[in-house]
């Protein structure tokens, strides 16, 4: 039986990280086929977005087969299902390891704990995760990591490794010289909790990295009642790709009124229904928006909806929720949005068992705005666009809360 979860819009955050490794498919083409078998069941049942043609997984499968014959473990299985399933060209159509596929159903992981990016001569520590093994070992956002085990550092290759193993990585610091850090990976965990800070007397700073599971109700509702004191509100929403639909209603209640919808999930129910009733297909949605009474509601918040200024800020990580959330609250109430370009994959999906440890993220819904504009492929354009810094230090200085300051202000 393929087991069913809560609705989600996620978008997974890509970590320099690793999760206790289930090695499933190593060189076994029977359990490889169990996993494609299982697959193509899904997709051919139960995936839907409108105007994506899901019968074309065969033909596919059938261009990446030399890619996934090859493949001699769990992780270079998943890349290359995964590149066959990128051809559909909806996002939340994806293949997780058994790695992370745990990863994300426990919120931890193993490994250093870092995020990077590639440079010319190494990885760029943009991030370090508090606890574990390189803060710890004293690895801060903004060294440059040359080597992993003696070679040159070009991709996290190397970085990743089984729980208790240890990986030595070559760090220049920003004052050009290096150190050799021999770490050990171990779990630890990776969820990030909402925090509410007050920038000044008047502006409160709502930061909230995931609408996934480990998002806490009664954290952000004791927030919004301290957020009830401010009159501006900034809501960081930056590297947030998305999670379950009911945690973005939960925070859209303390926001929008009850009577004010944001939008339109259309799934294939709703899209047979329209044809059927007007006898006429159609690849624009937000006809069918119109048309259809179904409608995204805020929820219920138990307290007064905050009546202050909202400025929401947002990137090329945040995904789905957010992306909904800040369009919503531009359509609806006027709020400005501040960053760079969201993710653009706004598609509902269901996270089911694919055999084996594997799990496949499939689409059944599309989303349309209040307004009718489709945001899956497209994103949410900010109405100022801030470049995120590239490190974060919690000390450093931030362009895009300053830019968000600046407008509530007036200027």
């Amino acid at each position: 039986m393929v087991a069913r979860f809560k609705p989600t819009l996620a978008v997974a955050l890509a970590f320099a990280l690793c999760s206790a490794f289930g090695q499933t498919i190593d060189n076994s083409p029977p359990l490889k086929q169990e996993v494609l078998d299982q697959i193509t069941d899904i997709l051919a049942k139960n995936a839907f977005v409108p105007g994506v043609d899901f019968t074309k997984w065969p033909e596919f499968l059938k261009a990446e087969k030399p890619e996934i014959d090859a493949a001699n473990n769990d992780e270079e299985f998943q890349k290359a299902v995964n590149a066959a399933l990128k051809k559909f060209g909806a996002s939340h159509t994806v293949l997780n390891s058994p790695r992370l596929a745990n990863q994300r159903l426990t919120g931890s992981m193993v490994g250093i704990g870092i995020n990077t990016h590639p440079v010319t001569d190494g990885l760029l520590v943009t991030r370090t995760i508090y606890d574990a093994p390189a803060e710890r070992g004293g690895i801060v956002a903004g060294d440059i990591i040359t080597k992993i085990d003696g070679k040159d550092a070009k991709t996290t290759t190397g970085i990743e490794g089984r729980d208790g193993t240890d990986v030595t990585v070559t760090v220049r610091h920003a004052d050009k010289t290096s150190e050799d850090y021999i770490l050990t990976r171990r779990k630890f965990s990776a969820v990030r909790p909402e925090e509410l800070h007050w920038v000044d007397k008047n502006t409160v700073l709502l930061e909230i990295s995931t609408f996934g599971y480990s998002y806490d109700s009664k954290r952000v509702a004791g927030f919004m009642s301290e957020a009830q004191q401010s009159q501006n509100l900034i809501l960081d929403l930056r590297e947030n790709g998305g999670g379950e639909i009911g945690n973005l209603r939960h925070l859209l209640g303390f926001l929008v009124p009850m009577n004010k919808p944001v939008g339109t999930f259309i799934n294939r129910n709703i899209f047979n229904e329209y044809v059927a009733a007007n006898h006429v297909s159609t690849s624009d949605l937000s006809v069918i928006q119109k048309w259809t009474s179904a409608r995204l509601r805020p929820m219920p918040p138990g307290m007064p909806v905050y009546k202050g200024q909202i400025v929401v800020l947002i990137d090329g990580q945040s995904g789905s929720a957010s992306e909904i959330i800040a369009q919503g609250l531009r359509d609806v109430l006027g709020a400005k949005i501040v960053g760079t370009k969201s993710a653009g994959a706004v598609l509902v999906s269901l996270y089911v068992d694919a055999s084996n440890g594997f799990m496949l993220q499939y689409p059944l819904s599309d989303y349309v705005t209040i307004n009718g504009t489709r945001l899956e492929g497209l994103g949410v354009t900010p109405d100022v666009i801030v470049a995120d810094p590239a490190i974060h230090v919690p000390t450093a200085p931030d362009p895009v809360v300053d830019k968000a300051l600046e407008l509530l202000k007036g200027k």
